[in-house]
């Protein structure tokens, strides 16, 4: 059982305590927050510090599991280092590759692990995308579409979010999710070419459509911010030689050719409420437990340094 101060207890603090209180191999020990957490954090009944180096020297965790703000992330997670202990880090680990690196390079340093949490790395749908590319049942991969659209973020406190410095706007919050998997599948691309507007009334792009250049394959992403009522939805799309699949907002579906639709829609034995803008899912209970089981040892960590490192790179051209 791996005992975890959690950092943080706004929207992701909560989905993580939610998810992390129906686990076998992990409990919450601690909160640590500012004064605006507090209230919401004392009714849960667990101890509540406003400093991470407080509560690591009250509770002594096996990890932290740092849910603050991206511009707090680099800030708060080398706070935890130098006080001894793992670091799982929600997305992205910092505001740069080279901030990602001097991470790992001070966790190496003193023996400690990161555990970046790109939740969609961890979820059923990127298993089932992954074998659809590298199993070749349905030949070769030609083209690769995906998307993650949602409304304009407007409730984040003091609207962070639209802070350069603060969030990296949408490549960091929001793209990073797509980059993350593309990145995993297809390596680093050749070349990229993004087309990207800036919107006038908030001054930087708030939508991005995004080439990413591979031999022999083509891979699009787009991603936006939108003025719309229409809700978050996200998904793929893949051609293949002898099928097309297509996810749509979780729905995986494949279409053989001259054979009929299949359906591929991964089952979740534990779906939980989110309380944010994400429907009840499972995504963060298979993230959070997985991440634990490599704590442990029990699983091989789903994302390496390289990969860690190499996505913000990439993140940062756009």
């Amino acid at each position: 059982m791996k005992r975890i101060l959690l950092v943080g207890f706004g929207g992701m603090g909560h989905v993580h305590y939610v998810n992390i209180q129906r686990m076998d191999n992990a409990e919450i020990v601690g909160i640590t927050g500012t004064e605006h957490d507090r209230k919401a954090a004392e009714k849960t009944g667990l101890p509540f510090f406003l400093s991470i180096t407080e509560g690591i020297q009250k509770l002594s965790p096996d990890a932290v599991d740092i849910t603050t703000p991206t511009f707090l992330h680099k800030l708060h997670v080398m706070e935890a280092l130098e006080c001894g202990v793992d670091v799982i880090c929600e997305k992205p680990l910092a505001l740069s590759a080279s901030d990602a690196a001097e991470i790992y390079r001070t966790a190496e340093d003193k023996g400690l692990r990161v555990f970046p949490a790109l939740v969609m790395r961890y979820t059923k749908e990127f298993a089932v995308l992954s074998s659809l590319i590298h199993n070749g049942e349905y030949g070769k991969l030609i083209k690769a579409d995906f998307h993650r659209l949602s409304p304009m973020p407007e409730w984040t406190a003091g609207n962070w979010l639209f802070d350069k410095d603060k969030s990296g706007l949408i490549p960091f919050d929001l793209h990073i999710h797509d980059l993350d998997m593309i990145y995993a599948l297809f390596g680093e691309p050749e070349c990229i070419d993004s087309y990207a507007p800036v919107d006038m009334k908030t001054g930087f792009p708030c939508y991005y459509s995004i080439e990413y250049g591979y031999e022999n394959l083509s891979v699009h992403a787009e991603a936006g911010w939108l003025r719309t009522s229409m809700p978050f939805t996200s998904g793929w799309r893949m051609i293949f030689e002898k099928a097309v699949a297509v996810n749509e907002d979780g729905r995986i579906s494949i279409y053989p050719e001259k054979k009929e639709m299949q359906d591929l829609t991964p089952h979740y034995d534990i779906v939980i409420s989110t309380g944010i803008n994400v429907p009840p899912t499972g995504w963060y209970y298979e993230e959070i437990k997985h991440i634990i089981s490599e704590m442990d040892g029990s699983e091989k960590a789903k994302i390496s340094r390289d990969e860690a490192v190499g996505v913000l790179r990439i993140a940062e051209r756009l």
